[in-house]
């Protein structure tokens, strides 16, 4: 008699915490999304701002990189 009541409870127990960690797996995810969309805006709106501070006819491709402006472009070390 004890033993069934004692897997009675147990069943219930583990019940109860399936059902909170479904409840906190789907709020994670629902945040994760949220969060990723947050991101990809922000990211969007930076490349806008970064192509219009860029006058028109110049690209990115036009200046001259860092290592071949120091003068040591394949140093090795």
């Amino acid at each position: 008699m004890l033993r069934r009541v004692r897997l009675r409870w147990l069943k219930l127990r583990h019940s109860q915490l399936f059902k909170r960690l479904k409840e906190y797996y789907r709020g994670l995810v629902k945040d994760i999304i949220d969060a990723g969309a947050t991101i990809e805006a922000y990211q969007q709106r930076l490349m806008m701002e970064t192509s219009l501070a860029v006058p028109m006819g110049v690209s990115f491709s036009s200046f001259p990189s860092i290592a071949a402006a120091a003068g040591g472009g394949s140093r090795r070390f």
